[in-house]
């Protein structure tokens, strides 16, 4: 079984520092960030805008395809492959030569690979090396794969991602620059057509109308829910609301914030909001109901039910005006006309939202029970017109082009999803940023739930260079300049087409919607070279339950291509195109383990599929997992269901697969960003040992982390310390699964067996991490693993903590509890007090104060009184000093001052070098 080159060798901090750049928000990528991938490249560029794969449509959970790229190439090359000709295979030297010619910085995604030089390394067809991710989601990495040149397989259990799929990487592959060049066109053609027929219902100088929930009191007053009356953060303006004689209300500007609305503004009496909304619910479904059913005479009543408070106009807002509100009331009317033609009903989301679809629980419980229901009449109607013009135009698509047709009608569905994801009810206003908050950013990424607000945006949908024109960029596609993308559909599929023409193949690439866990059902067994997988992460995303709300808006303008979009052959579940649910019974999904040693049915499934995985994957095979869960009890769960699914683990990276912005706000968590596990089926070549003291077990765990640390150290230096921490210790757990405990049989037994091999791990590879610093440091004589508890889980705690805003030494408490238990360590003795998810470590003089015993305050009293002594007396009297204090108290202070001095250095009255020295000089 030869090696991969990832189980060895992998460019770890190159491939991160793109990564982030390539995953961050280009108004908060961090200047490190920046200044590293200029010194990384060589070359200076400035930040731009990218046409990242997600502007397609929106998908929850992308990894970056900068790092998908690399682990691919990595996961087939063999070991004689050195960094420096990797690098270059990846992409590397062409990236230099893109940001050099542009004055731009861009992540690999922005250049091909240099796929002859894959081919050379390889020494064979690049087709010939089948990539399978049978759980690809927005698709980053079958996307990196096929523009490696490698045959892919893969698929997703949802629909959407299906055809995300298909739209990311089968089409732009099969039919390249022609493709784009039909999608540009119709693209055209669409927005004349919205311009044409949808401006008559906007405000000409609108790019949106903010509105309020309006109820009816008992008085028979109009009442306008409200929360939050700012518009604008930064310039200070707020909406209050006036009375008129017909008991109406009326939304004024001002630059104060008005109080709160507690009573009538009309008759003064207390009003319940919650009441109030329920009421709110009950007349806006019963005005959507009889608009459809052709009602017009109801269309007037939307001037009480949808209060607007404001039009944003560029460069700030003006106030209401009569003619605003009568464009409201015309396109309800008209909504009511086109209802008595009888296909409305086939071109708007009627269907009923499903009970057991979690995210929209709670707008379903308000009363909202149907998908419909999440629009006012304006946006149903633009819904409509926008859903029917592209089901018009698909018959003759397809009557033309067949597939190629098909696939066209797919961006331009996309594109309307995409917009109306702005354009709902459930929308909100962000008065900080001065921009609508997306029914996917408002609420969902925040608490994975969506429930009703007080506010919502109308957006203009033909308002310029916005709305409709944003989701497609028509002109910034067909100008080529993709820096200017603000994200739009056709940049993306301009880029796409260029990057992959030529590389599909029919009957050898393939796109399927799927079970992962059945997949020896649909692939022979042994044929798969490398299976690689972001897979999700217990109930992190819901990704059914916020995908259903996109599903009813695309299944509604693709209907007439659902057979050529979703052909038989594809399709490998119990599933139709033509139902209105996702199959979210074949997600991989479920919430995680309470504590340390409880498994979940997330893991089951999990675990389901990796055994489906080693039945398809050949004999060298390698399996590679992207895993982002944060807390331990997950990571011990999933490195046991690796183990009980009969894999060794070879070996495990961290890498960053989150914004900048993300990873540097979380130090909750002990794994606070991906790490990357790379394994093989090999449960038969397992040694076989009688404990968890086995010397066996426990020098692989020692030399697996203490190799990990060491190599890292060494090609990286000490500034991504927590990170090889990390890897230290998942390094030291992977060693875990090449070992059998001898009479353990049945999956109790293993199951306690292997809990005990991994206590043991977690130990040892502490002693490994800090071992290994020593080392790389030059530091001779260490007292790691014959000090006590205490002194040895503050110190790798002090190493790992990171100083926030307030000087306080944060950790995560996972893994800091789960530490102090397996060393029998007072973990109360060392923190400020204890929290659930980040906590404060006592600072250096802190400890000194506050215990009384033990290593740790023996080198603490030595450090603190040499830097009395010598900043009162000199160097000589400090070293006199030096010979108060034990060897083991000196090597400690010496330790801590050589790899933790930043902790220390605010404490300090002399200089933390001089210290060291005078320390350094006594042992």
């Amino acid at each position: 079984m030869s090696q991969r080159l990832l189980e060895v060798s992998f460019p770890v901090k190159e491939v991160n520092v793109i990564s982030m750049y390539e995953m961050a928000n280009l108004k908060m990528i961090p200047k490190d960030i920046k200044n590293e991938l200029t010194q990384l490249l060589g070359v200076e560029g400035k930040g731009h805008n990218l046409p990242k794969v997600h502007n397609i449509h929106y998908y929850p959970a992308r990894i970056p395809t900068s790092g998908a790229r690399a682990v691919t190439l990595a996961a087939v090359l063999s070991t004689d492959v050195d960094l420096e000709t990797f690098k270059k295979a990846v992409g590397f030297e062409k990236l230099k030569e893109h940001v050099k010619l542009r004055n731009e910085l861009a992540p690999l995604y922005m250049v091909n690979p240099d796929r002859e030089l894959v081919r050379k390394l390889i020494n064979a067809d690049p087709k010939s090396i089948t990539i399978l991710d049978p759980m690809a989601g927005g698709g980053s990495i079958p996307l990196e794969a096929l523009r490696l040149g490698f045959r892919v397989i893969t698929g997703d259990s949802n629909p959407i991602s299906y055809l995300l799929l298909r739209a990311t990487i089968e089409f732009p592959a099969k039919y390249g620059k022609r493709l784009f060049e039909l999608v540009l066109e119709e693209s055209k053609k669409l927005i004349e057509y919205a311009k044409n027929e949808l401006s008559k219902y906007y405000p000409d100088d609108a790019r949106g109308i903010i509105y309020v929930l309006g109820a009816r009191h008992t008085c028979g007053g109009v009442v306008p829910l409200v929360k939050y009356s700012q518009l604008s953060k930064d310039k200070g303006i707020y909406y209050k609301f006036e009375t008129t004689p017909d008991k109406k209300v009326r939304a004024k500007l001002v630059k104060e914030q008005p109080p709160p609305i507690t009573t009538c503004p009309h008759c003064k009496a207390p009003i319940s909001i919650e009441s109030l909304r329920k009421d709110w619910v009950r007349r806006h479904k019963e005005l959507i109901d009889r608009l459809l059913s052709g009602d017009e005479k109801v269309a007037e009543e939307v001037r009480d039910i949808y209060i607007p408070v404001a039009v944003q106009v560029r460069g700030g807002y003006r106030e209401v005006t009569q003619d605003d509100v009568d464009l409201l009331v015309n396109a309800a009317q008209d909504l009511a006309k086109i209802a008595t033609n009888g296909d409305v009903l086939y071109a708007l989301p009627m269907s009923e939202i499903p009970k057991d679809n979690e995210v929209f629980k709670e707008v379903r419980d308000y009363g909202l029970t149907h998908w419909h229901y999440l629009f006012n009449p304006r946006q149903l109607l633009v819904l409509y017109k926008l859903n029917k013009y592209i089901r018009e135009r698909a018959g003759d698509l397809v009557s033309k082009y067949g597939e190629l047709g098909a696939a066209v009608v797919l961006y331009l569905a996309l594109a309307i999803s995409k917009t109306f994801n702005y354009s709902n009810i459930l929308t909100q206003w962000d008065s900080g940023q001065e921009s609508i908050n997306a029914l996917s950013t408002a609420q969902y990424a925040l608490k994975k739930k969506i429930s009703l607000g007080y506010d919502f945006v109308d957006m203009n949908i033909v308002f310029p260079k916005a709305s409709l024109e944003w989701a497609f960029e028509t002109d910034i596609a067909e100008s080529g300049k993709y820096y200017l993308t603000a994200g739009g559909v056709l940049p993306v599929l301009r880029l796409l087409a260029e990057s992959l023409e030529g590389l599909w193949r029919n009957g050898v690439d393939a796109v399927y919607l799927w079970d992962s866990t059945e997949l020896s059902k649909h692939l022979p067994a042994k044929s798969v070279d490398v299976i690689h997988v972001d897979p999700p992460y217990y109930d992190q995303h819901d990704y059914s339950g916020i995908m259903e709300f996109f599903w009813q808006i695309l299944q509604r303008a693709l209907e007439p291509v659902l057979d050529q979009l979703f052909p038989p052959e594809r399709i490998k579940l119990g599933w139709s195109p033509y139902n209105s649910e996702l199959p979210r019974k074949h997600e991989i999904r479920g919430p995680p383990p309470s504590r340390v040693g409880e498994y979940s049915r997330f893991g089951d499934r999990i675990e389901a599929f990796l055994r489906e995985a080693s039945r398809v994957l050949k004999d060298d095979g390698l399996l590679v997992m992207w895993y982002t869960y944060g807390k331990l009890e997950g990571w011990e769960e999933l490195f046991y269901r690796f183990y009980n699914s009969g894999y060794l683990i070879t070996r495990a990276w961290q890498v960053w697969s989150q914004s900048p912005q993300r990873f540097i706000a979380n130090v909750s968590s002990a794994f606070f960003t991906s790490i990357l596990i790379v394994a093989r089926p090999g449960a038969e070549k397992r040694i076989l040992i009688n404990g968890y003291d086995d010397p066996r077990l426990i020098g692989a765990i020692y030399e697996a982390s203490s190799s990990s640390a060491k190599a890292l150290l060494k090609q990286y230096g000490f500034g991504i310390l927590r990170e090889v921490a990390v890897m230290s210790i998942a390094n030291g757990l992977a060693a875990v699964t090449r070992f059998n405990m001898m009479g353990a049989a049945d999956r109790q037994s293993i199951k306690a067996s292997y809990i005990s091999m991994v206590n043991k791990a977690l130990s040892v590879s502490v002693n490994a991490f800090l071992e290994s610093l020593a080392e790389i440091k030059g530091i001779k004589y260490t007292p790691i693993s014959s000090m006590d508890a205490n002194s040895r889980l503050y110190l790798f705690l002090l190493l790992l903590s990171v100083i926030d805003e307030k000087g306080m030494y944060r950790i995560p408490y996972d893994i800091a509890n789960r530490l102090s238990q397996i060393m029998r360590a007072n973990l109360k003795a060392l923190i400020v007090k204890p929290q659930s998810s980040a906590i404060t470590l006592k600072s250096p003089d802190d400890v000194i104060r506050t215990i009384s015993k033990g290593l740790i305050i023996d080198a603490l009293s030595a450090i603190f009184k040499i830097d009395n002594v010598l900043s009162k007396s000199g160097s000589r009297s400090a070293e006199l000093m030096t010979k108060e204090f034990s060897r083991d108290a000196l090597a400690y202070a010496y330790y801590m001052l050589e790899l933790a001095s930043d902790k220390l250095r605010p404490m300090l009255k002399s200089d933390a070098e001089t210290i060291t020295r005078i320390i350094g000089g006594a042992l």
